[in-house]
């Protein structure tokens, strides 16, 4: 029994992130015998635009508030803020670790790219759909190097969205946005993510610190192209 049990959850961990839920179970019938394995949570999985060339950030800056992102349909749910704190210092942890210097006054200085942090309040949000993301960052005062300044008309594109399609999360998921301010987009009135990392569900279930800390270090595992340009 142990060795089917093995093969099902390697199986399981190439399922893709789309719709993962934490918690979930698979079984599989041999002689009225069911074998169940748990989908591990969370999910770990980076997207980015091939065409960006990384090379040119070399500063950031991110607000310090986790949005919580609520679908165009459906029962917007709590979820909790309890990791918040942590899910952003690791983030800033991370990128320090690349190289990459944090703009402290980016109203006066403009940052290479600003990091968005949000987390899924709905079941089946789509990620990387086109939205308004001022009613999420509209607060933020960092956006003040632009000039004559960002509004509620803006909206946040992702680029690698025509590749990756349709792909809803469960509540709980968070996603972290690099958002470069050379995509920015009078014209449009839009900017772009040029990359994105999403650990599936982790915010609502029995998560821990380590865990949260874990998820965001894998997001940089993954992305070994995010280094500090010379």
């Amino acid at each position: 029994m142990t060795p089917r049990f093995t093969v099902l959850r390697r199986m399981c961990t190439l399922l893709p992130a789309v719709g993962l839920l934490a918690g979930t179970t698979v079984g599989c019938g041999d002689d009225d015998n069911d074998v169940v394995a748990v989908i591990p949570t969370p999910v770990v999985r980076t997207v980015r635009d091939p065409s960006f060339d990384f090379t040119k950030l070399r500063t950031f800056a991110m607000p310090d508030t986790v949005a919580h992102f609520t679908a165009v349909t459906g029962t917007p749910l709590a979820v909790s803020r309890e990791f918040d704190r942590t899910v952003l210092d690791q983030v800033k942890a991370n990128l320090i670790a690349r190289g990459y210097t944090q703009v402290t006054s980016p109203v006066a200085t403009r940052p290479d790219f600003v990091v968005l942090v949000g987390a899924t309040a709905a079941t089946n949000y789509n990620a990387y759909a086109t939205y308004s993301w001022y009613p999420y960052y509209g607060y933020y005062s960092g956006w003040g190097w632009y000039s004559p300044g960002f509004t509620s008309d803006w909206t946040l594109v992702y680029p690698f969205y025509s590749t990756v399609g349709v792909t809803a999360f469960d509540r709980g998921t968070f996603l972290v946005s690099i958002v470069p301010t050379v995509t920015v987009n009078p014209l449009g009135r839009s900017i772009s993510a040029e990359w994105a990392g999403t650990a599936t569900s982790l915010l609502d279930g029995n998560v821990t610190t380590n865990m949260v800390q874990g998820a965001v270090d894998d997001m940089f595992t993954q992305s070994p192209y995010l280094t500090a340009g010379p």
